[in-house]
């Protein structure tokens, strides 16, 4: 098996564990609450929820790509929940875990041929930011200019197709308690456009 056929799978299986788990969450959930009064249902919905917000943001949060792009959407239209729930999803927004720097390096030498502290006059290992797609690493360059370079995780382009369709699982497991009547094709379309264009480094 290739490599990108092999990210590809990994990703797949950890979609579909993270949708199991909650899954199995959400059974469990139901369950209790038939056996709960009635008075004890919203707050028993409210842990749930908040629990798996916390799952899903930290799982997509890890796998970048279109996958962390939908957690990034999905935290624009869940005011059905939580607030604690709303928060875990939003910090999708800004708080995207970075690559480590020997990582970030690997890429850079795959792309230009040398290490970037070869490349760059000086070379920030930590990035300025860090997105679904990537991150940004401030350098300067070997004439003296300050840019910012854009590193690209690794197999994230490879794996968008195979994402946006994990991410119709995903949509069924949130709409199970937050997301009824949302529009499946329109919003996958949407991270799709959003993908693209994030991609273009151009």
């Amino acid at each position: 098996m290739s490599n990108a056929r092999l990210l590809r799978a990994r990703r797949t299986l950890r979609v579909w564990r993270l949708t199991a788990r909650n899954g199995a969450r959400f059974v469990a959930h139901r369950a209790r609450r038939l056996v709960t009064h009635r008075s004890r249902h919203e707050a028993l919905d409210s842990e749930f929820a908040i629990r798996t917000a916390n799952d899903v943001a930290r799982e997509l949060g890890n796998m970048k790509g279109a996958l962390m792009k939908f957690g990034q959407l999905l935290s624009f239209v869940v005011e059905a929940l939580p607030p604690e729930a709303q928060q875990a999803l939003s910090a999708l927004q800004s708080d995207a875990p970075p690559m480590a720097p020997e990582a970030a390096a690997a890429v850079v030498r795959a792309e230009l041929g040398a290490a970037p502290q070869k490349v760059f006059l000086d070379w920030q290992a930590v990035p300025v930011a860090a997105a679904s797609i990537g991150q940004v690493h401030r350098a300067v360059t070997r004439d003296g200019r300050d840019v910012a370079v854009k590193v690209q995780y690794p197999g994230v382009g490879d794996a968008i197709e195979t994402d946006l369709n994990n991410t119709e699982g995903l949509y069924r497991l949130v709409g199970a308690f937050a997301l009824k009547g949302l529009d499946t094709k329109g919003f996958v379309d949407e991270l799709r456009d959003r993908m693209r264009d994030e991609l273009d480094y151009r």
